[in-house]
């Protein structure tokens, strides 16, 4: 199963994973789920960080890099598929990461790691 990590469970998965609930982890610590983290989480958090909402250790670009590896996650570039997507996704969600998130989960066919209830209004697989 391919797994696409929401943001908030990216930064709870590779700092504090007690937080997941027991379906989170078993789903990230099974061998045979590929993981995938969007190009769009790591954007996200660096604005969030500008703001002083998120504060990071270090650059994103090294921070994303250095969370990603006990993870075993790779980075899901956003490409024009699936911005395409998004103008099928009804309004029901309003964040435009977490649009850009479903849209990549819709197009690759993945689930999406999450504990936001509005991502299955869009008919996406979600496990948390």
């Amino acid at each position: 199963m391919k797994l696409l990590l929401d943001t908030n469970v990216f930064i709870w998965a590779s700092r504090e994973p007690i937080i997941l609930s027991p379906s989170a982890r078993a789903a990230l610590s099974d061998p045979l789920n590929e993981r995938f983290v969007s190009m769009v989480s790591m954007w996200e958090m660096q604005i969030k960080h500008s703001l002083g909402k998120f504060p990071l250790p270090d650059k994103i670009d090294a921070i994303g890099k250095l969370w990603l590896q006990p993870l075993a996650a790779q980075l899901l570039s956003i490409e024009l598929k699936h911005i395409g997507r998004l103008y099928d996704l009804p309004p029901a969600h309003r964040d435009p990461f977490d649009r850009i998130i479903i849209a990549q989960a819709l197009t690759e066919g993945m689930t999406i790691v999450s504990t936001d209830t509005v991502f299955r209004s869009y008919g996406v697989n979600v496990i948390w």
